[in-house]
Order: structure tokens, then sequence, then C-alpha cells
């Protein structure tokens, strides 16, 4: 099948199958396609299997796992695109259409230290928001500020937040608590943690430094994959936000947004970053934007705690590519679409380059044929 990826207009998709099966060669086919044809490319890169195709793209490889070349500052409020009052799909249904950007951002700080903190308490949450606002203020940033015109060193970053803590823990009330907070913290700023997130942001639009073209951007976090659950987690959706704003900031550029090994974006216990991945995939047509999402397990989206918005990441996408599988995974395939005896067959058979294609209510068994030329520029990562 030459020709996938030459869509008219972009839209999502999902790309489901065992190791081994063709997979990220199919991916790369999908991704050349749609660089030929102008759009911008954003990959999310657990396994650093598409380092080199970046290079041979003249592309920006960046390490998202942190340090100077690779920050990306969570305490740094991002412009948010301006909903129309006629959209229903809002990234934060519950609050309305008409948050201003500080307001969005402190939303989404929430979930980053439910991430990173799972055992944060409402207290501490309460009190720590508090002292955000407060740290906001110090650098001249209010609730009407336009964010747009700020520069990534006008913002605070974790050393500045932490210092604030230790001088309420050490003068003022309510000691504890903030005496708490000043433990939970102190990897952010100054131990193991800070070369992850303690800094300005070092990345802009896609570029770092003298950029080479920012057409394909790859944030490789390999080098999270020895680290926590939680820090990795923490890191995926930080690094979203980012690739939010690339996709919403111009509703007229093509952008494509790839989350391989999705999963670990997924945490049971804070479904609020999964409803996050599901709203910007509900909202990125209207930017001229997509978003693939690329596992080897539909059943890592289906736990009973997650189900109504990991179902959601699998059912949205107007293009569903399915490639060989067994076992549970298959049965749960089985019965999120409805598969057939012949088209179970096909997956179970699981030959290499094979898929079946869901078109909307087409269905097709297809078969990747690469050209040579693509072949040249894939590079060795992944499957070969």
């Amino acid at each position: 099948y030459k020709d996938f990826g030459s869509f008219h207009k972009l839209s999502n998709f999902v790309i489901m199958g065992n190791s081994g099966v063709g997979k990220s060669t199919a991916i790369k086919h999908i991704i050349l396609s749609e660089f030929m044809k102008g759009t911008k490319i954003l990959v999310i890169d657990p396994e650093s299997e598409y380092r080199e195709m970046c290079f041979n793209l003249n592309g920006d490889w960046i390490n998202a796992a942190g340090g100077s070349a690779g920050m990306i500052n969570p305490l740094q409020v991002r412009p948010s695109p301006r909903d129309e009052e006629q959209e229903t799909d809002c990234l934060y249904q519950d609050e309305g259409c008409g948050l201003n950007d500080l307001a969005l951002h402190m939303k989404n700080l929430e979930i980053f230290f439910s991430l990173y903190i799972p055992s944060i308490t409402d207290m501490q949450r309460a009190v720590l928001k508090k002292c955000l606002i407060e740290l906001y203020r110090q650098f001249g940033i209010v609730w009407e500020t336009d964010i747009s015109v700020l520069k990534p060193e006008e913002f605070p970053v974790f050393s500045d937040l932490y210092r604030l803590v230790r001088e309420k823990a050490e003068r003022g009330k309510d000691r504890q608590v903030y005496a708490d907070l000043d433990l939970l913290l102190y990897d952010l700023a100054e131990g193991a943690d800070s070369f992850i997130w303690n800094g300005a942001s070092s990345i802009t639009d896609g570029r770092v430094g003298d950029n080479r073209n920012g057409s394909i951007t790859v944030l490789d976090t390999n080098a999270l994959q020895e680290t926590g659950d939680h820090i990795k987690r923490t890191q995926y959706f930080n690094i979203l936000t980012w690739c939010w704003e690339q996709i919403s900031r111009d509703r007229q550029e093509r952008v494509l947004l790839i989350c391989d090994e999705a999963y670990l974006m997924i945490d049971r216990f804070v479904p609020q970053s999964l409803v996050y991945l599901r709203n910007v995939m509900k909202r990125a047509r209207k930017y001229e934007g997509a978003l693939a999402i690329i596992s080897h397990s539909i059943v890592d989206f289906l736990s009973s705690s997650i189900r109504q918005y990991g179902q959601a990441l699998l059912d949205i996408p107007c293009y569903k590519v399915l490639m060989g599988t067994d076992g549970k995974n298959l049965k749960e395939t089985t019965g999120l679409y409805d598969l057939t005896e012949a088209e179970q067959e096909l997956l179970l058979a699981r030959k290499r380059g094979h898929a079946l294609f869901m078109a909307g209510a087409k269905r097709l068994h297809i078969n990747f044929e690469i050209p040579e030329y693509k072949m040249m520029y894939m590079g060795k990562g992944g499957g070969r």
C-alpha cells in the first residue's frame, strides 16, 4: 500500500501491533509522506528509533530527558488558543471556554504535580497553588498578562518556587504544611530531577539554538526509561503540553504529532493526563493538526479506571491500522472493533507489513510496500 499517509486533510490515526510486525516501518512511511507535503512533524520517541531519520531529514533532535539543550520549563505559561464560543469540546470542558492563559496553565500544573507527587494531599495542593499564584505575581505575571510577549527567561523556575516555600516554612503561619512542601519540592529544585525541569525553556517553536529548519522535531525520551514511572509520566505530560502549543498556535499550519509507545503516558491513578490527551485529539482537527497514537497493546488503554478516556483514543481516529497480535490483546481488539473471523485470522497470522486498515466504515487488508528511496531515509532505529 504505497500511498498511505497522503491525506488531503490531516486526520488522527492509531497504529497497534506486537513487536516485529513492521509497525515502526509503517509509521516512518507515513511520516515521510507527510514531510514531503510540508507538514510539520513532532515525534515523542521513547526508544531513540527516529534519531537517524531526523538527522537524514535535516531536522531537530532533542534530548527531552532534560539538560540545558532540551529544557521545557513546566512553570512557563504558554499562550492558549482562543476557543470559539460555539465550540463544545474545549480543552477543559468543566471550566468553560473563557479562561485566560494563566488560569489554564494552573490547571496543567495541577496535573503535573499530581503525576510527579502521587501522594500529594488536598491541603498541600491548595497551599502549593497559593504559592504559585504569589510566585507569578513576583515575576509580574497576573491573570490579565499577555503571555505571548514574554521571553522564556521572564518566567519563574522551580528553584524560585522552592525558595518561596522555604521562606514560608521558616516564618509565617502553617509552617508544617510548608515544611512538608519543602521536602516534596527539593528534588525538583536542587536534587536529581532538577536537571529535567529546573531551568528556563531552551526549546522554542521546535527549535534549539541555531535550528536547521524545524520541519521535523524528535523529542527523544530514551534517557528517561531508567527513571521512576512518576518521572516518565510527568515529563511526557510536560512535553505534550508543549506539543499542543505547537499544534494550536497557527490554524493554517499542518502539524502531525506522533506519540510512540503511547501507553507510557497513561497513569490510571491520575486520569486527568489521559483526559488532556483525549481532548487534544478531539480539538487538533480545528488547527490543521493531527495526533497519532502508537502502541503495542490495546489492553493498556482499557483498564477499568481509565477505560472511558482510553477507549476514546482508540475510537476517535478516522484511520486505524491494526497489525499482527494475539492473546488477550486480540480478544480486546475483537470486542472493541467487532472483528470478523477473517479479520482475526489476519491479525493472528502476524505477517510482517500486513495490517487491517480501517477508514471510517471501510475495512481493507493492506500490505505496506515501501519505496526504496524512503528506506534510505528511515535509518536503522526500530524495525528493519
